[in-house]
């Protein structure tokens, strides 16, 4: 079952035991990117995303980054991931495209 989550920065919502702190949402060349922290037993680390992309928790399901709205003058940034608990096959994880991140 696919539940979305809209987030903000600074929060550190759980999906399946998995903790993703949201670092950043802003632009990165020109496109809107979350950067996130994926904090497992078993792994930490950070990684960006553009709309789209999704990454495997690991043993807990799919993290699909829905869409992604920067400060816009007084209105904060914010996104919208999905995740579904039941997708855990590795076919679910898009792959990724190296870039620089958020500044």
């Amino acid at each position: 079952m696919e539940q979305l989550v809209t987030v903000k920065q600074g929060m550190q919502p759980s999906f399946g035991g998995v903790l993703v702190g949201i670092v950043k949402i802003g632009v990165a060349d020109a496109a809107p990117a979350i950067q996130v922290w994926i904090r497992s037993s078993g792994q930490e680390r950070k990684q960006a995303f553009r709309e789209g992309q999704s990454v495997l928790l690991p043993g807990a399901g799919t993290l699909r980054v829905e869409s992604i709205r920067p400060a816009d003058g007084d209105a904060a940034a914010f996104a919208v991931l999905a995740y579904d608990s039941e997708d855990t096959s590795e076919s679910a994880s898009a792959p990724l495209r190296p870039w620089r991140g958020l500044p």
